[in-house]
């Protein structure tokens, strides 16, 4: 048997020989390993809080995928953990899947990373896998210790489609993985609640639009369990229990596209407003990270902590200077 550690919140992680599959189920406190059927040790997954018959021999695989209609149907999104949708140039948005309890062995349409992605991958010691990259964006990641697979390095699984360039190039995790180093996450990437806790207070709400910039908004539906993209571009779409919505602030990166447009970069760290759709249930509330690894701390707008239920959650990260309002119904 080997031992694990995520972090004191997650918990020790004791995987047992005898363990099989990596279903997840609730658990009753976060902070403590749980016991399965047989009495093995179970792993808490730090991206949604719920654990895990077995610590999966893989680290977090963080996919850069494109969201226009350019690249469309998107892969097996819904199969990530979680997804991180930011801001790139010209106003629109693409998505940072991140994957960890199930490695599909298609993921796409896959595109170039940014210096965002920074602060998406280090709270869970995630490794980028992108099409490529801006060579001081390439630079900036590996001098923050986050490990790099990309199409244009030649790293295995990569691959075209029958797509055109560069909307083409697709990701089979299961074989990356097999060269990829099995770096655990360290901590969790929000608090989650234990499965006991109380409902949280606030107005019924059950569609939300999202405005990233002025050419694009992101729009939403809550289907009685989970929160599905109605204007998303993927072949099935992924149903977020939370749905977070953090206002972050944003620098030049320093570089262009090939089309001229700044290429902007939405720093994921500090503090800022938040709106926190758990379930039907809307909440006004605070963000705030320490560094670019921490752990996300929400809190209500009077100070109350505010934990999210365990489950699959969607951050939409947006530009404090860009975007527009959030709007429910």
């Amino acid at each position: 048997m080997k031992l694990r550690m995520l972090s004191v919140t997650c918990a020790l992680v004791l995987t047992l020989g005898a363990c099989s599959g990596g279903d997840e189920k609730s658990s009753p406190d976060p902070k403590e390993p749980n016991k399965g059927d047989a009495g093995q040790i179970v792993a808490v997954n730090p991206l949604t809080g719920a654990t895990m018959k077995k610590t999966p021999d893989n680290p977090v695989f963080v996919v850069k995928v494109d969201n226009t209609p350019a690249s469309a149907p998107q892969e097996n999104i819904d199969r990530a953990d979680m997804v991180v949708e930011e801001t790139v140039e010209g106003g629109v948005t693409r998505l940072a899947a991140l994957y960890y309890s199930s490695l599909p062995t298609v993921v796409g349409h896959v595109r170039s990373m940014r210096a965002t992605d920074i602060g998406i991958a280090k709270p869970v010691r995630g490794q980028i896998v992108a099409s490529g990259g801006a060579g001081r964006t390439i630079s900036r990641i590996k001098k923050s210790g986050i490990t790099i697979h990309s199409q244009d390095a030649g790293s295995p699984g990569l691959s075209r489609d029958s797509g055109y360039a560069p909307y083409n190039v697709v990701v089979d995790l299961p074989k990356l993985n097999k060269s990829a180093k099995d770096l655990q996450p360290e901590r969790p990437y929000f608090q989650w609640a234990d499965s006991g806790a109380p409902a949280v207070d606030g107005p019924q709400v059950s569609s939300a639009s999202v405005a990233f910039s002025r050419t694009h908004t992101t729009n939403w539906k809550f289907d009685g369990k989970v929160w599905k993209r109605t204007n998303g571009t993927s072949d099935k779409e992924f149903g977020a229990k939370n749905l977070v919505v953090l206002w972050a602030d944003e620098k030049d990166a320093g570089y262009t596209d090939p089309a001229g447009n700044p290429v902007p970069e939405t720093v994921f760290d500090g503090s800022g407003k938040a709106v926190v759709l758990i379930g039907g249930t809307r909440v006004n509330a605070k963000w705030k990270k320490a560094n670019s690894a921490s752990t996300i701390v929400l809190t209500t707008r009077d100070g109350k902590p505010l934990q999210l239920p365990r489950g699959k959650t969607w951050i939409e990260l947006l530009s404090k200077s860009q975007a527009g309002p959030v709007t429910t119904k």
